[in-house]
């Protein structure tokens, strides 16, 4: 029993930390690493911008800097938007979190009075008075595994959301039609 206990105490205070603690921090984590990508660019782009300077020479093809030199055109542009892209990431993740968590609270008890079923005559019985109020609610075992599939579900709404901090900068370049790559698309996940 001391077992059992502990283990419930464990994963109730796993579910308190996770949504207390890490997701309220994560969309910083994001953010963090989507300026840290940014400044990579940057340094990138120094590096790179003699290799573009020479690209140039080359004047082949249409328009004056020619098809050699184009995409570090692309890549000076994508340094100077990264930025706002970032904070566009960042309200677009916290509204986007907002809505789906207000939703599932708004949805979450008909979820899980509807889960496991619904019995007329124990209705019925309620209604007529035959039945007790604790016979017709959910056991305390429902309740604490239902709290941590919600805990477990907002996490997982939070890690989808606040991916958008770094994707949508990472993404606008293809929106763009152009194949120009920075530092900030191959790096992973925070």
């Amino acid at each position: 029993l001391s077992s059992l206990f502990y283990t419930a105490a464990t994963i109730t205070l796993t579910a308190g930390f996770i949504l207390y603690y890490i997701l309220p921090f994560l969309p910083f984590v994001y953010f963090f690493f989507a300026v840290g990508n940014w400044v990579k660019g940057v340094f990138e782009a120094m590096v790179g911008v003699p290799l573009w300077a020479l690209a140039h020479i080359r004047i082949d093809g249409d328009g004056l800097m020619g098809d050699a030199a184009k995409d570090g055109y692309f890549l000076i542009f994508e340094i100077f938007m990264r930025p706002l892209f970032i904070v566009f990431g960042l309200i677009a993740a916290v509204s986007i979190f907002a809505a789906q968590v207000q939703v599932l609270n708004s949805i979450f008890d008909l979820v899980v009075s509807n889960l496991t079923g619904f019995n007329n005559e124990d209705a019925q019985n309620a209604l007529d008075g035959q039945l007790g109020a604790w016979e017709f609610m959910r056991s305390t075992i429902d309740y604490f595994f239902h709290t941590v599939i919600y805990a477990i579900i907002v996490y997982m709404m939070g890690m989808a959301s606040f991916k958008l901090i770094t994707l949508i900068p990472n993404h606008v370049m293809y929106w763009l039609g152009t194949n120009v790559n920075g530092f900030g698309d191959f790096s992973g996940d925070p």
